[in-house]
């Protein structure tokens, strides 16, 4: 009877992460054909709004878009990638007989894909770092933070409220 629970409870995490992806894209694919019948362009709605935060001139708002063309083609081949995997997940637990080893292979995929979807968006704000000047820099680490909410976190255990963080950060 554990055993099934917790069958259960992981059928019901995957599915959950199933639900969100497939919201994401369908979100992505609405906004791009939207934007595309808008703006030939297409013009991503962070990208206006950073350009408007951040106080960017015309040229530098350009100059992210053109670097971030990539990165985004790279980030939705991505998130296509674990939508897949998702599904060959729940496809192998649903199966008669499924195969821990597959279901480790399938989640290693999906770990991999976690990483790159990390590395495309780390990319995505060091493009927009390389374009600003001194103070744009300084309002972009601001809004990195607040999008982030790590102003009152501690940084060494991620929590609000800790006893430690006082005397952590005298060493």
């Amino acid at each position: 009877m554990n055993e099934k629970h917790r069958v259960i409870k992981w059928i019901n995490i995957f599915l959950l992460i199933i639900n969100i992806s497939a919201f994401v894209t369908i979100l992505f694919l609405n906004y791009k054909s939207s934007s595309s019948t808008v703006n030939s362009d297409s013009n991503f709605n962070s990208d206006l709004f950073l350009k408007k935060e951040l106080n960017l001139t015309e040229e530098q708002y350009k100059k992210v878009c053109l670097l971030d063309n990539k990165i985004f083609r790279v980030y939705q081949s991505l998130l296509d990638m674990q939508c897949e995997a998702n599904f060959a997940i729940i496809d192998e637990l649903t199966s008669e007989n499924p195969s821990k080893r597959k279901l480790d292979s399938i989640a290693n995929k999906i770990g991999r894909t976690q990483t790159g979807l990390k590395r495309q968006t780390i990319k995505h704000f060091l493009n927009i770092r390389s374009i600003c000047d001194e103070n744009q820099v300084i309002l972009l680490n601001q809004l990195l933070k607040d999008m982030m909410q790590v102003g009152d976190l501690c940084r060494y255990c991620n929590k609000k409220e800790c006893a430690r963080r006082d005397e952590l950060e005298k060493k």
